[in-house]
C-alpha cells in the first residue's frame, strides 16, 4: 500500500510508470482543448443545441470525489452529445450565498481552533489561514481552486462564461434582483409571518445549504399541543401529530431521567423541556422559567384528559425525549406503538415500579381505549403492529419505528373513528376527513393549539441544535399559489426525468411545498432590491440562473464588450430575457449597443431552455423543485426546463466518505495519485443514474491506470494490422461491435456511466479476444474499427487518453468533435450472433464431454439437425412467445408436422424441456453450419482431436444423431 503526501489516505498501489505516462498526455491535451477552444460553445442556427448544467458547488472548501461524481457525470453527458453533432453549451459557476462562508470566516476571526484545524487538514500554508477571516477571501480562494480543480479532471466547460454568487459580483447581483422583481410584480412574494428552522446560537434561518447534508430538506411541521391540567398545579403541555386521538389518551409519559423546566407559559406553570420552552418563546408565547424539576419527581401525579375528564397518572418512559417537542406525551397504548410497549415494559418489571414507587394496581388499571376502526387490524392495532414488527421493549426503536409508520398512514387514509366514543358529529367517518374539524374543536375549546416543529433534529452547520421560530415582517415566496403549483405540474409532465421514476416525487413535492422564506440577515449574497436589510437565502437565488450563463460571457468580460455594470438595470434583463421593452430605449439607458443587445438577446433565445441538469439526489427535495417552480414563473412556456437526472451520493470502499474513516478523497488527491483519466473511469464505474449511491471503488482506480495504458499501447501497435479475408466471425464481430456502439449510446443518454464501461469497455474487449481466439489473424479493416469505436466510446470518459489515441492512429481533428459512429439495427445481424453463440456453447459442451471421460476420443462427430426441425423450432418460438407456455406451444407445432416426423419428434421434447434456452438460440441450418464450418480449426486445436461436422440425413441410421436440434447439435464420440 502506498500513502499520498497528506498522510489522510491511503491507497492501493499503482504503476507509476504507466500512471505518469497518464498525467504527461492529460496535460498536453488539456493545454490543446484551451489554445484551440475546443469547448468555447457560441451559437450557430445550422446545428441543434444541447444545454447541459451542474449545479455551481458551495466554495468553502476543496471540492470532493462527491462534487467530482456528478459533475463528471455532466461532462461525460457533455462530451456524448458533441460527438453525436449537438453544439453543446456546459458553463459553470460558484455558490457563495448564505450563512456558512461567514460563520466560518467568524470562527477563523475567533481563533476556533476546530475551524483552523479544518483550513490546515486543506493543506492552507499557515500563513496563508488570518487571511480566511474575511468572508470574501473564502470566496475568492475556493473559486480559484475549484476552477483549477476541475480543470485538472478535465472537464469540458466553456470558462467564459464562469461566474460567482453575491452582490461580489454586481451584474449577477443585478440579474438576481431582476428576478425577484418580476416574481414581486406577479403576485408571488409576500411578507409576513411564517415558521421558520432558527439557529439560536447565529440568530438566523437555517436552510438546506446552511446545515450539514444529512439534515437536507426537513422543515416545520404543524402539530398540535393538548394540555393536560394536573392535580399538582402544573399544566402538561402533550404534543403529538394526532390529536384526533386524545380521546383515547390513558396516561401522560415523562423522561424520569431529564430535567425540565417550571415555566409559567401564557400565565399557566407548565412542565416543559428546554428545548420546548424554546420553541414556544419563539412562536408568540411568553415563557419565564422560575424552576427546574426531575421527571422521576413527577411520576405518580394525576392530570385531566381535557376532552374525557378521566384522571390519567403521569409515568416513566424511556422513549420520551425532552429535548424534542414539549418533552411530555399523551400516551394512547391503543393506537401507539410507542406507548403500548411503554406500558407493557412497567407490566412486567417490578424493578421500575418499585424504583419509581408505583403501585402495580394503577398499572394495570390504564387500559387501551380502542378508537379507530381499521380492515387491516382486527384488535388493538398498535398491539398487532407491535407483534407484527416484533418490537420487544421500547429500546426497540427500529421495530416500533416501523410499526408506528404502519399504524399511523392506514389509520389516517382508512381508519374510521368509532360512533361510540366520538358521537354523531364524527363517529363512522374517516380519520383524514375529520382532522381539522377536531383541532378546531380543541383550539376553540381552549385546551389545545397548533405549534410547529421539527419531525427529527436538525442541526445548522455551526453545531447549534435549531428549532421552529415564528418570524415576523420576512420576505416569502408564495409556493403555496395554486396556479403557481398548477403550471409546475404541467412543466414536469412534458419534462423528461432520468430516472423516469423519480417524476412522481416532483408532482409529490410541489404539492407539499407551502410559502417559503426567501430571505436572511447578515450573510453573503443578494440584498432584496425594494428591502436591502433582507439578503436572499441561499436556495433563493439558485433557481433561474442557468439564464445567467447564455449572456455571462458578455456580463463577467465588460472591457472586451464595452459593458458599463453600474448602468445595467431591470430594464436590460427584461429585454434580453423576456423580450420587453423598446430595444433603443434599453441602449440608450444601459449604454449596451443596440446590436449587441441584439446579440445578447438572441444568444439566450439560442441556448434556453436547459436541455438536461444533472445533480445529486440531495437537492431533489429543494433546489431541483425551486428550479422549476421559478421557471414557470418568469419564463414563457417554451423557455422551461426540458430535463433533469438525479444520482446518488458517493461511498467510498462502500462507506459513506467521511474524514474519520480515513476514505474522504479531495479531487485534487485523486489526480494526483490516479491521474485524471483513471480518476474519471473509476467514478464512471461507481454508479448509473437513479437514487442509488454510487460506490467509487480506489483499487478499481489503480487498475484503471493499467486498463489504460494497455489499450494506449494496442491500439496504437495494432492499428493498420492484419489481413483482408474476410470469414464468417468477422461478420460476428462487426455485428457485436455494431449492437455495443447502440447499446452503449442509449446507456450514454440515460447517464449510466457503469453501464456504459460494462458494455462498451469490458464486455467489447472481451468480445475482441474471442474473436482473436477464434481467426488468429484480426481482419485488418474491422480491426481498424474496433479500435476507432472502443476508442469514442471511451472518449467521453477517459478523454486524454482517447486523444493521444485518435492522434497517434492519423486522425487530424480532436476526438471531442469526431462524429459519434452511425449504426442502425439494421447493422446488426442477430443470426450471425446466434450461431456463433452456439459455438461457445458447442466447446464448452466438447470440453467437459472429454473431460469426462477416462480416454480422449479419436474423433468427434459434430450432428448438424435436419432442416424441418429448423423449421419446427421456429414455430414453437413463435407460439411460445404468444401463449407464454413451452409445453401449449411444443403441442401447437407438432400438430403442424408430418406423421414421420411426428415418430421422431418424441425423443427430443425432453431435450427441449431441458434447454428451453435453444430457443433463443435457434437459426437457420446455413448460418450454423457456416458458424461450425469457420470454427472447426479452433474446436480441433482446442480438444487436440479429429472432428468431423454431419449433418443428420447422413447419419440416419445413428439413434444419438436424431436427437440434434438446431443450436444444440448432437455430438458421437468415437473411441
Amino acid at each position: 500500500m502506498s500513502i499520498i503526501a497528506s498522510k489522510r489516505i491511503e491507497f492501493p498501489e499503482v504503476n507509476k510508470e504507466r500512471r505518469d505516462f497518464l498525467k504527461s498526455i492529460e496535460e498536453k491535451w488539456q493545454k490543446f482543448w484551451e489554445q484551440n477552444r475546443v469547448y468555447e460553445a457560441d451559437p450557430d442556427p445550422s446545428r441543434q443545441k444541447f444545454f447541459v448544467t451542474f449545479p455551481y458547488p458551495y466554495i468553502n472548501a476543496y471540492p470532493h470525489l462527491g462534487t467530482g461524481y456528478t459533475v463528471l457525470r455532466v461532462d461525460i453527458l457533455a462530451r456524448f452529445k458533441r460527438m453525436q453533432g449537438y453544439n453543446v453549451l456546459f458553463p459553470q459557476g460558484w455558490h457563495a450565498t448564505g450563512g456558512p462562508i461567514v460563520a466560518a470566516a467568524l470562527r477563523v476571526r475567533e481563533g476556533d481552533p476546530k475551524q483552523i484545524n479544518i483550513l490546515r487538514s486543506l493543506g492552507i500554508p499557515e500563513e496563508e489561514i488570518p487571511k480566511f477571516r474575511d468572508p470574501e477571501y473564502w470566496v475568492y480562494f475556493f473559486k480559484k481552486e475549484f476552477r483549477r480543480d476541475f480543470q485538472r479532471l478535465g472537464l469540458s466547460i466553456d470558462w467564459r462564461r464562469e461566474f460567482f454568487t453575491t452582490r461580489l459580483n454586481p451584474p449577477y447581483n443585478k440579474f438576481i434582483q431582476w428576478q425577484y422583481t418580476v416574481l414581486r410584480e406577479k403576485g408571488l412574494i409576500a411578507k409576513g409571518k411564517h415558521p421558520v428552522v432558527w439557529c439560536p446560537k447565529e440568530q438566523k434561518v437555517v436552510g438546506d445549504h446552511d446545515r450539514p447534508d444529512e439534515y437536507a430538506g426537513i422543515g416545520p411541521t404543524e402539530v398540535v399541543v393538548i394540555k393536560f391540567r394536573g392535580e399538582d398545579g402544573y399544566v402538561y403541555p402533550c404534543l403529538t401529530y394526532r390529536p384526533e386521538t386524545v380521546y383515547g389518551a390513558v396516561n401522560i409519559w415523562v423522561n424520569p431521567d431529564a430535567e425540565y423546566l417550571i415555566a409559567e407559559v401564557d400565565g399557566e406553570k407548565w412542565i416543559v423541556g428546554e428545548y420546548g420552552a424554546r420553541e414556544l418563546a419563539d412562536q408568540d408565547h411568553r415563557v419565564n422559567v422560575v424552576g427546574r424539576i426531575k421527571g422521576a419527581q413527577l411520576v405518580g401525579h394525576f392530570a385531566v384528559n381535557p376532552v374525557t375528564g378521566w384522571r390519567v397518572p403521569v409515568l416513566p418512559a424511556f422513549f420520551v425525549d425532552a429535548d424534542f417537542g414539549t418533552g411530555v406525551v399523551m400516551s394512547v397504548p391503543a393506537h401507539a406503538p410507542y406507548d403500548y410497549v411503554g406500558l407493557e415494559d412497567l407490566k412486567r418489571d417490578p424493578y421500575l415500579l418499585e424504583r419509581y414507587n408505583l403501585d402495580p394496581s394503577l398499572i394495570d388499571a390504564v387500559q387501551p381505549v380502542k378508537l379507530i376502526e381499521v380492515e387491516d387490524y382486527k384488535g388493538l392495532p398498535a398491539q398487532e403492529a407491535v407483534q407484527t414488527f416484533n418490537a420487544k421493549t421500547q429500546r426497540d426503536i427500529e421495530a416500533l419505528e416501523k410499526a408506528t409508520k404502519d399504524v399511523y398512514s392506514k389509520e389516517f387514509y382508512k381508519g374510521v373513528l368509532k360512533p361510540e366514543i366520538y358521537g354523531v358529529k364524527w363517529g363512522g367517518r374517516k380519520v383524514y376527513e375529520v382532522k381539522e374539524e377536531i383541532i378546531n374543536y380543541l383550539s376553540e375549546k381552549g385546551v389545545a393549539f397548533r405549534h410547529y416543529t421539527l419531525s427529527s433534529p436538525v442541526y445548522c452547520r455551526c453545531g447549534a441544535k435549531t428549532h421552529v421560530k415564528l418570524v415576523k415582517d420576512q420576505w416569502f415566496l408564495r409556493y403555496s399559489d395554486k396556479e403557481w403549483k398548477q403550471k409546475a405540474h404541467e412543466c414536469i409532465d412534458q419534462m423528461r426525468f432520468v430516472p423516469e421514476e423519480i417524476r412522481q416525487e416532483f408532482h409529490r413535492l410541489v404539492d407539499w411545498y407551502e410559502d417559503w422564506a426567501c430571505t436572511h440577515e447578515r450573510e453573503l449574497g443578494t440584498p432584496l432590491p425594494w428591502d436591502e436589510r433582507w439578503v436572499l437565502e441561499s436556495l433563493s437565488d439558485s433557481t433561474i440562473y442557468m439564464a445567467y450563463y447564455t449572456i455571462a460571457k458578455y456580463l463577467q468580460h465588460p472591457e472586451t464588450y464595452g459593458i458599463d455594470w453600474d448602468k445595467l438595470g431591470n430594464s436590460f434583463f427584461d429585454y434580453v430575457f423576456l423580450g420587453k421593452g423598446d430595444p433603443e430605449r434599453v441602449s440608450a439607458e444601459t449604454g449596451v449597443s443596440r446590436e449587441l443587445l441584439e446579440k445578447i438577446r438572441q444568444e439566450f433565445l439560442y441556448w434556453y431552455p436547459v436541455d438536461m441538469r444533472v445533480s445529486g439526489k440531495d437537492l431533489l427535495g429543494n433546489h431541483l423543485v425551486f428550479f422549476i417552480m421559478h421557471h414557470v414563473a418568469v419564463f414563457p412556456r417554451d423557455k422551461w426546463p426540458r430535463g433533469i437526472g438525479i444520482n446518488g451520493w458517493v461511498l467510498v470502499a462502500g462507506k459513506k466518505m467521511s474524514k474519520s474513516l480515513g476514505n474522504y478523497i479531495l479531487i485534487r488527491e485523486a489526480v494526483d495519485y490516479w491521474g485524471a483519466d483513471a480518476t474519471r473511469f473509476a467514478e464512471a464505474y461507481a454508479g448509473n443514474s437513479g437514487l442509488d449511491d454510487a460506490n467509487f471503488e480506489p483499487e478499481m482506480a489503480s487498475k484503471a491506470v493499467d486498463l489504460l495504458y494497455e489499450w494506449y499501447k494496442f491500439a496504437t501497435e495494432n492499428y493498420g494490422k492484419g489481413d483482408d479475408e474476410y470469414r464468417f466471425i468477422d461478420k460476428w464481430f462487426e455485428s457485436v461491435i455494431n449492437e455495443t456502439i447502440l447499446k452503449v449510446a442509449r446507456e450514454y443518454e440515460q447517464i449510466n456511466t457503469k453501464n456504459v464501461l460494462v458494455e462498451g469497455f469490458f464486455n467489447l474487449q472481451n468480445s475482441y479476444k474471442w474473436y482473436i481466439r477464434r481467426r488468429g489473424t484480426p481482419n485488418r479493416s474491422l480491426l481498424k474499427r474496433f479500435i476507432e469505436a472502443q476508442t469514442l466510446i471511451l472518449a467521453p470518459i477517459t478523454p486524454h487518453i482517447a486523444e493521444e489515441i485518435w492522434h497517434a492512429i492519423g486522425k487530424q481533428t480532436s476526438i471531442s468533435r469526431a462524429q459519434w459512429p452511425k449504426v442502425t439495427d439494421q447493422d446488426i445481424d442477430k443470426h450471425v450472433q446466434k450461431a456463433e453463440a452456439v459455438v461457445v456453447k458447442l466447446l464448452e459442451d466438447l470440453e467437459e464431454v472429454i473431460r469426462l471421460k477416462k480416454n480422449k476420443p479419436k474423433r468427434v462427430t459434430i450432428v448438424l439437425p435436419a432442416p424441418w426441425k429448423y423449421e419446427f423450432l421456429d414455430k414453437v418460438n413463435q407460439a411460445y412467445r404468444t401463449t407464454g407456455k413451452l409445453s401449449e406451444a411444443i403441442q401447437q407445432a407438432t400438430k403442424t408436422l408430418t406423421p414421420e416426423q411426428r415418430t421422431k419428434i418424441g425423443k427430443i421434447i425432453p431435450i427441449i424441456h431441458k434447454n428451453p434456452e435453444i430457443l433463443d438460440l435457434a437459426t437457420n441450418q446455413q448460418l450454423e453450419a457456416q458458424a461450425l464450418t469457420d470454427a472447426l480449426p479452433l474446436i480441433q486445436q482446442t480438444l487436440g482431436t479429429e472432428i468431423v461436422i454431419a449433418t443428420e440425413e447422413q447419419l440416419q441410421n445413428n439413434p444419438k444423431a436424431t436427437t440434434s436440434l438446431p443450436a444444440r447439435p448432437a455430438i458421437i464420440l468415437e473411441e
